[in-house]
């Protein structure tokens, strides 16, 4: 790999859009948890306190993995992924929290293993699929064997049950695979693959199928929707074009559950209104053009695989969440990237978020190279 400049600024635009997205996360964040807060634990700042300090955490984090060379991760990836794997069979042992099993408590603070098994599987196959030489195609053996690993991983976070976490891990992969130049032909049985697994879990665990008949019925057979997300759609129509002004918002007043957490959005929506709520599309979609200009410029195949896995994670996470707020998708309990209430999560996308920009750092490949190099039919970035 060339050597990079060591003054080389990161990405100051995606680290710009990131810092308002956590500002709008921290308001919104206090803004409807104050009267769930003060009914539930006489404490009207208890659930932004906490948020705070996630932020403050996140933003450490993300600081520290801006500036440690993401080179020095890649050898200790088959710990990672063995760690990673070991608190996913270790969770399945723990009592239940709120119905299922995906959350475990260390020192008194809960943290879901499924969310930092995320980005440890990117860096799993980024480095699984970028240690051959730039132009060979992976061999299929490797493919199957690791989609094998995909697969398992992908089933214990689905029995706890966590079903929407468990479909972003298979399409992080999913995507490693696309990006590594796996042919369609191999993807395509991958995806028909997963179906029997999804079959069994819907039938073993009724919690999930009632989930998805009841979308279905909704969405499709003019059903009524779910509680949380029928007290979604009101607050979004409330809110309208302008919103009816910051803190005047009534969903959150135990009509919309936990508002500050999964359902956000609707709350941003009511309060902001539609302008509120493309102004955070906007900056969103400011994250993921860099995150995919940073892939494309990344200087070894390693950094492309790992910038795009990171983008993608990001993506899967903001469209789910978008989509159960509007009623487009069954309900998962995803929070919306570094806006929604939660520690995991949080943690997880600004660790994501600094690997992208110490990527950024290290950028000395040319986007016409890039487009040269695909023109060969080296599938990836030259010059690892």
């Amino acid at each position: 790999m060339r050597a990079s400049s060591p003054k080389r600024q990161g990405d100051r635009i995606l680290l710009s859009a990131i810092i308002l997205l956590l500002m709008i996360g921290i308001l919104m964040v206090y803004s409807s948890s104050a009267f769930w807060g003060g009914e539930k634990y006489d404490n009207a700042t208890l659930y932004l306190r906490n948020h705070f300090i996630r932020v403050v955490l996140g933003a450490f984090l993300l600081v520290l993995f801006s500036r440690i060379d993401y080179h020095l991760f890649r050898p200790l990836t088959p710990v990672l992924f063995l760690a990673a794997s070991g608190l996913l069979v270790a969770v399945l042992f723990t009592p239940e929290f709120h119905g299922a099993r995906r959350s475990l408590e260390i020192f008194g603070k809960r943290f879901q293993p499924s969310e930092f098994m995320k980005p440890v599987m990117i860096f799993f196959l980024a480095a699984i699929f970028s240690r051959d030489s730039e132009t060979e195609m992976p061999d299929s053996r490797s493919i199957y064997i690791h989609y094998g690993l995909l697969i398992a991983t992908v089933a214990l976070v689905f029995i706890e049950p966590d079903l929407g976490s468990a479909l972003i891990l298979f399409f992080l992969g999913f995507s490693i695979f696309f990006l590594s130049g796996v042919p369609w032909g191999q993807m395509a049985r991958m995806v028909g693959g997963i179906a029997p697994m999804v079959l069994l879990g819907l039938a073993l665990f009724p919690y999930q199928k009632k989930r998805i008949s009841d979308y279905i019925q909704s969405a499709f057979q003019g059903g009524r929707m779910s509680h949380q997300v029928e007290q979604s759609i009101i607050g979004l129509a409330r809110g309208g074009l302008a919103g009816v002004g910051y803190g005047e918002g009534k969903q959150k007043f135990l009509f919309l559950p936990e508002p500050f957490s999964d359902f956000i959005l609707a709350h941003a929506g009511e309060e902001l209104g539609f302008l509120g709520l493309a102004f955070i599309m906007i900056l969103f979609c400011v994250v993921l053009w860099r995150g995919m200009r940073i892939a494309l410029h990344a200087p070894d195949r390693y950094g492309f695989l790992l910038a795009g896995g990171i983008t993608a994670m990001i993506l899967f996470n903001a469209l789910i969440n978008a989509g159960v707020v509007v009623n487009l998708l069954p309900t998962t309990g995803l929070p919306f990237p570094f806006i929604s209430y939660g520690g995991s999560n949080l943690i997880v996308m600004m660790m994501g978020g600094g690997i992208l920009i110490n990527i950024s750092r290290q950028v000395d490949v040319t986007f016409s190279e890039f487009t040269r190099a695909r023109s060969r039919r080296a599938y990836v970035i030259p010059g690892g």
